[in-house]
Formats: structure tokens, C-alpha cells, sequence
């Protein structure tokens, strides 16, 4: 028997997981989104599990720790887009213990035979998500639940018909105009598909030197730039001119990759994430945005909270 009937807002990973879970635990679930794969946010991620500009650690540890399991589960699946992948993740000084250490696989420390200026690695295995695959099953998961899509834009949530007894905004960026939340801003993103022939994954993961080096089926991605307050969606050949060169200190052979595209996406920034339920005109609203550059990565433990959150209501 259906608990009620919820509108989730918004269609890229947090939408999509937090309404597979709602439907899951016996939900009755509307989509609504003004973008869908392959034109969301969501498509553009690299994307892999690691914790990258979100807070506060308290939660997002649990949330990531949750989201790392699920996502080792699907990556026994070939049509998920999901694949658990050896990472190495360079240091240009010592590192203390990484509070996620405890809830990856095959975690130790490497010093020698590293890129030059680098003097510590950590080494351990975390998963690749193929975006536009991920987002495709995600979504034909949420139909073989019976959920319900509605493409339509949103400007006022206060004007929600009463035919929904729960509304769940996972809007990401668009949280900043549609609520007036000013801890909301973009960090833009800007990446480089590329052809090679690499098999493991390699970041540096400091903002500023950020580099990453994401293997997928058919290409890579090289990034990136993480810059806070900037919305333009325009690739710039300075970005790309400097992704190339960060990537090429650690695999000197990307100098000379071959491009195929050059893509750019804002992601959510916020002070920390709001993963919380507020009554607006006597109805409860459940927010789970803000996510930064983590949205993959705790997108399926603060899925499990919204729906916690929502049986409640």
C-alpha cells in the first residue's frame, strides 16, 4: 500500500536515486524536471567516488561510505556504467590518514617511483561512473518502478498542487533562485575527453593543482578547474591549455592526447549540504542539494536519508 504520493524535482543523480528509493520503500513517485540526460548537471561529472568539496565530514563520511557500497554492488553489472578501478592519488607533501581510508578498498601509501614533485601516494581502488550510461539505468530503474516523468520547469514551490503529499527538491544549482539560499554558488568545471589507453585512475586532488585522470570504455576524461562564482558554460583554451599540462605530470604521454571534446559544467556549491525537512504551507519539503563535486558519491546514503526524512512525514 502506497504511503502517499511524492514529487521529487529534478532528474539528475540525486533526484534520480532519492525516487528509486522513495519508490522502494512504497512511495507512489512523480518526476518533475526541466532537463533530462543526456542536458543535466549530472551528465557532465567525470565521475568518480571521492569526497571533493562538500561538508560537513560528520555526514558526508556516512553518506560516502553508504554510496561506496551500492556502487561496488553495481559495478558487478555491465549496463550500470559502474567499474571498481586502482587510483593512485598524488601528494606534493605528507598526508595524514584520509577520513574515507576506512571505507575503501585496498588502501596504502606508496613514496617511491611517483611523478616529479610528488612525494607521497595514496593507492587504493574506488569506482568510475560512466555518466550518461549511470544516468540511462538509473532512469530505466525508476520506470520498472512504476514512477511517473514529467518534464516541466518549476518556479515557485509554494504553487505545487495538493495532489502531492511530499515534495523532495533535489534542484542542485537552481536552489539558489528558487529558495533565495545565498551559500548556493557554481564551481565551474571544465573537462577534456580524450582517446587513450589507460586503465587505472590518477588525481591530484588539491584545488590548486587539481588534476584528474578518469579511465572509461571508450575515452577518457583529463580535468580540471574548479572555479567558485564563475557561471560561464564556454570551454577556454587556458583551461584546457592548463588541464593538459597538470594531467601530463602525471602521465606524460596525455601531452599529445588526442582530443575528442571539451565540455563544461557548474557544480553545486554550498557551505555544506542540505539534506533537511521544512513544512512550507502546512506540506512537507525535503531539500538534498548542495552536494559540490560529491553528488555521485553520497547520492545513494543521502537518498536513504531523504526517504527516512520522508517516512517521518
Amino acid at each position: 500500500m502506497s504511503k502517499g504520493h511524492c514529487l521529487v524535482v529534478g532528474a539528475g543523480v540525486s533526484g534520480l536515486s532519492s525516487a528509486i528509493r522513495l519508490l522502494e520503500n512504497d512511495w507512489k513517485v512523480t518526476i518533475w524536471s526541466s532537463k533530462l540526460s543526456p542536458n543535466t548537471t549530472s551528465d557532465v561529472a567525470a565521475a568518480l567516488w571521492y569526497p571533493f568539496l562538500s561538508a560537513p565530514i560528520e555526514k558526508t563520511n556516512v553518506w560516502g561510505s553508504v554510496t561506496y557500497d551500492v556502487l561496488k554492488v553495481l559495478s558487478r553489472f555491465p549496463q550500470t556504467g559502474v567499474s571498481m578501478t586502482q587510483t593512485y592519488e598524488y601528494f606534493r607533501e605528507r598526508q595524514p590518514d584520509p577520513f574515507w581510508k576506512q571505507f575503501v578498498d585496498g588502501f596504502k601509501r606508496l613514496y617511491e617511483n611517483l611523478p616529479e614533485d610528488y612525494v607521497e601516494c595514496f593507492s587504493f581502488i574506488t569506482s568510475v561512473i560512466e555518466m550518461p550510461i549511470y544516468l540511462q539505468w538509473l532512469m530505466n530503474r525508476y520506470k520498472e518502478l512504476d514512477g511517473n516523468l514529467i518534464v516541466k520547469k518549476i518556479d515557485d514551490f509554494s504553487r505545487i498542487t495538493d495532489e502531492y503529499d511530499l515534495i523532495v527538491n533535489c534542484t542542485g544549482l537552481e536552489s539558489k533562485n528558487l529558495l533565495n539560499d545565498d551559500e548556493v554558488y557554481p564551481v565551474r568545471g571544465q573537462i577534456i575527453r580524450v582517446k587513450a589507453d589507460i586503465k587505472e585512475m590518477h588525481l591530484d586532488q588539491q584545488i590548486s593543482t587539481l588534476a584528474y585522470i578518469v579511465p572509461r570504455s571508450n575515452d577518457m576524461i583529463l580535468g580540471g578547474v574548479a572555479q567558485s562564482n564563475d557561471w560561464s558554460l564556454e570551454p577556454r583554451s587556458e583551461d584546457r591549455d592548463d588541464i593538459l599540462e597538470k594531467c601530463s605530470k602525471l602521465i606524460p604521454e596525455l601531452k599529445k592526447a588526442d582530443i575528442i571534446e571539451e565540455m563544461v559544467g557548474l557544480r553545486p556549491g554550498r557551505s555544506e549540504v542540505r539534506l533537511e525537512k521544512e513544512i512550507l504551507l502546512g506540506r512537507p519539503i525535503i531539500h538534498n542539494y548542495g552536494h559540490g563535486g560529491s553528488g555521485v558519491t553520497l547520492s545513494w546514503g543521502c537518498a536513504d536519508d531523504v526517504v527516512e526524512l520522508a517516512n517521518e512525514s
